[in-house]
């Protein structure tokens, strides 16, 4: 009994560990991290391997193609129309869902607009500035914002403009389950509605 408690409380903890995303663009490069509770794994830049020089082989004597090798490969069938259209459905509503379980802890987009012309470049920083606010209400309905750092700004002393991203994001292992298992229903439901259509349309 204590065994069955304790794996319990085991699973129970490991539902709540989050999982997320800390990455964006500096500007240089990309940045790619994955949060697994407290810990950041880095995943972009790769680190360098330290150069080993080649070890010297013997040839390898070349093998007669076997008949299953000389046999080409059948093709596969490509995905029915009915059933990417009812993944793509499914696919949909979770994504209604995840509005509800997708944290964003922090987001930060920096955009500074700049050309060789001084006049095009107050032009263009109007209109970022008013592109930018009209995709802040898209950015709150879809996520749930801890903290954030947009806006625009404009460089005279320059003709390239620069661009500077970053976004932290976490959910749940048991709200990844939750949206997988959903998912799974609405595709099988959506799957029998088909079938019945033409069962219907055959009659």
């Amino acid at each position: 009994m204590r065994a069955l408690v304790i794996v319990l409380l085991v699973l129970t903890v490991l539902m709540l560990v989050p999982l997320g995303v800390d990455g964006g663009y500096n500007g240089r490069s990309l940045i790619l991290g994955i949060r697994i509770g407290l810990f950041n794994i880095r995943i972009l830049p790769r680190k360098e391997k330290k150069y080993k020089p080649p070890k010297h082989k013997k040839p390898k004597k070349q093998k007669k193609p076997s008949k299953i090798e000389e046999e080409e490969p059948e093709d596969k069938k490509p995905l029915d129309k009915k059933k990417l259209a009812a993944l793509v459905k499914a696919a949909l509503k979770v994504l209604g869902r995840l509005k509800r379980k997708l944290r964003v802890d922090y987001i930060r987009i920096h955009y500074t607009f700049a050309s060789d012309d001084p006049f095009d470049t107050a032009m263009g920083f109007g209109a970022s500035s008013a592109a930018i606010g009209a995709f802040l209400p898209l950015i709150d309905n879809a996520f749930v914002i801890n903290e954030r750092d947009i806006g625009t700004s404009f460089d005279f002393l320059t003709d390239k403009p620069r661009f500077d991203f970053w976004i932290t994001m976490s959910i749940q292992i048991w709200e990844i389950l939750y949206l997988a298992i959903v998912f799974g229903i609405d595709f099988l439901i959506l799957r029998i509605k088909h079938r019945r259509k033409n069962r219907k349309g055959k009659e």
